[in-house]
């Protein structure tokens, strides 16, 4: 396996000097050119090969205990986040290994710390598929609905833990009922649209302003739950991004929502954890023994990117002191509407505790640590991620962080485009690649569940967060994007729009860039865009993958499937992979060791 490893790397892998022109700094460069010296690549895929590690110690247990599984051996960059000390941030795009630093994290932690009394550790993440994963990684093949007896490693969805807390420190009652949630739709359709219908501001950026900084703050939560109108220009302009000369407008607009909010008996979720912290503040004065049983030694937060500040403080609120928290995300996959996420909101929280307790300063997290080697995508699909990328970065600067480029260090196809596909026709796609995953907009997952004939394998984009599958199918997503961004879309796509005056006026686009980036980053070997139907999105973004005159290196991303030949065997590759089982199958029959007959059959 190793030694096969080694003759793919070295005929697969990127040439030294294309990987160097892609990277403009030259220390990051060299770092890539030694990340690329310690890396295989998997015999039967286009991604490094994964290795484990396994001791002398390890035999009895491979021998005696049916769910063993091995540690995966760590890059340095890895090792040095896993060893690291006090609160740790770790940014990386998708496929850098983000969760598998936290798992090794988790078990460091429990080798470590385990034999002390009391020690306990706590897993959040939003995505019920994303807990259970981790869940898996850390206990083996545990039934879903089985409960641990371990009662010192939980893994929680967000959801479960605000409401075990709640529950903590009042005991039967129930003060926010789901039935009352606000969130960014039932804000558009059901205030912003009825009250501000020729609104000068988009309705995601008045939200995005109320639910971030008006109202999920830490200056908000030091100023009582509400951010003063005086304050919200201080902000600065590349931390709240509201147009010039609105602050005035949107923060009208904000009290006119808190009054319409009271009086329909409605809550937001900044309501409700300011009103969970506020509890926790007190119960902390009264030294609350409910409380302190919900505390946690270690706290490992995935996917951070999707979190306020002030729910920030709830996790540092309930860890248990100083190194407590494990934070790892990007902020290029943040898909919560509303939330405007960067790493230094984390660190603003950290010096907020620590402001009345200087005692407390090592709970204030160091500078991000970044993992870079993309451990699940080639570069076929990782270019394609980074075309998504270069327009988020253009028309939304400081919407996330930029790291160095998203490209894969090996070889692979690029993806394939299914343009005009029918229902019929994905049927038979599905049926030949079995289990196949696709990928939806989270509200149309029911819809296309009952319109492909109950196909189980169907995923919400954001459901699908931190999980990996061989081959994607991404299902309409420009032609499901809301009918009011379809214009912009196409637009954008074909290079006519103008980046600032686009950001203003169609903020909704730069979650769409980022909910696109997720999806195709789902991918480890092979990636398919399917379109049922024409719309101004679809149409334009087909062109865009398809026409290497729109991207900035002149050659296309992806290439085009003919719906036709779904009823052929070779529908199931894209194109470039049908190359490369050409040239495959022609080296085969060179071969010196075939008969004439055989050699003939490898050529057909």
């Amino acid at each position: 396996l190793i030694d096969d490893a080694k003759n793919r790397s070295e005929r697969q892998q990127l040439p030294q000097n294309f990987v160097s022109e892609l990277i403009d700094d030259e220390e990051l460069a060299a770092q890539k050119a030694d990340a690329r010296q310690g890396i295989l690549l998997d015999p039967s895929g286009n991604v490094p090969l994964k290795l484990y590690e396994v001791s002398y110690d390890s035999l009895d247990d491979i021998q005696n205990k049916a769910d063993w599984n091995p540690q995966m051996h760590l890059t340095n960059e890895e090792k040095e986040v896993v060893e690291a000390k006090g609160t740790i941030l770790l940014l990386g795009r998708s496929g850098t290994g983000k969760t598998i630093c936290i798992s090794n994290r988790m078990e460091r932690d429990r080798q470590v710390l385990g034999h002390k009394h009391g020690f306990s550790q706590l897993f959040v993440a939003r995505s019920s598929r994303l807990r259970n994963y981790v869940r898996k990684l850390m206990l083996g093949d545990i039934n879903s609905t089985e409960k641990t007896s371990d009662k010192s490693l939980v893994f929680n969805l967000y959801e479960e833990l605000v409401h075990n807390v709640e529950r903590a420190l009042h005991p039967g009652e129930r003060k926010f009922h789901p039935k009352g949630r606000i969130m960014f739709a039932k804000f558009k359709e059901e205030f912003y649209s009825a009250n501000y219908p020729k609104g000068k501001v988009a309705a995601l950026t008045v939200w995005k302003t109320i639910r971030t900084f008006i109202k999920g703050s830490i200056e908000a939560f030091m100023a009582g739950g509400v951010l003063p109108k005086r304050n919200l220009s201080t902000l600065g302009k590349n931390r709240c991004k509201i147009p010039e000369g609105q602050e005035t407008h949107v923060y009208d607009i904000f009290l006119h929502y808190q009054q319409w909010r009271e009086d329909n008996g409605l809550w937001d979720d900044c309501d409700r954890i300011v009103a969970l912290i506020q509890s926790i503040v007190e119960a902390e004065s009264m030294c609350s023994p409910a409380f302190e049983e919900m505390k946690k030694n270690k706290i490992y937060v995935d996917e951070v990117q999707d979190y306020t500040q002030i729910e920030m403080l709830l996790f540092f609120k309930l860890g248990k002191g100083p190194g407590a928290l494990f934070l790892a995300g990007d902020p290029a996959q943040s898909v919560v509407e509303g939330t405007d996420f960067r790493f230094d909101e984390i660190r603003s929280v950290g010096y907020y505790i620590t402001e009345s307790n200087p005692s407390k300063r090592r709970l204030i997290p160091e500078k991000p640590r970044t993992v870079n080697v993309n451990f699940r995508s080639h570069a076929g699909i990782l270019n394609c991620a980074s075309g998504f990328l270069r327009l988020l970065f253009d028309y939304f600067p400081g919407s996330a962080q930029a790291l160095e480029r998203d490209y894969g260090l090996f070889k692979g196809a690029r993806p394939g485009v299914f343009q005009g596909v029918s229902v019929e026709q994905l049927l038979t796609l599905i049926r030949k690649i079995p289990m196949v995953p696709i990928l939806v907009h989270d509200d149309e997952v029911k819809k296309w569940k009952k319109s492909l004939g109950g196909y189980s394998n169907v995923y919400g984009i954001a459901e699908a967060k931190g999980l990996e599958f061989k081959t994607v199918i991404i299902l309409d997503f420009f032609a499901d994007l809301p009918k009011s961004v379809q214009k912009p879309w196409r637009e954008l796509l074909l290079g006519r729009e103008r980046t600032f005056e686009f950001r203003n006026k169609h903020p909704l686009v730069e979650t769409h860039l980022k909910f696109i980036y997720t999806a195709v980053t789902r991918s480890i070997e092979t990636l398919y865009f399917a379109e049922t139907h024409s719309s101004d999105a679809g149409d334009a973004a087909c062109r865009w993958l398809l026409q290497g005159e729109l991207q900035p290196d002149g050659k296309a991303i992806a290439t085009r499937n003919k719906v036709d030949d779904l009823r052929v065997e070779r529908a199931i590759m894209t194109n470039d992979e049908l190359c490369v089982v050409g040239i495959e199958n022609a080296e085969m029959a060179l071969s010196s060791d075939l008969g004439i007959d055989q050699a003939i059959n490898f050529l057909q």
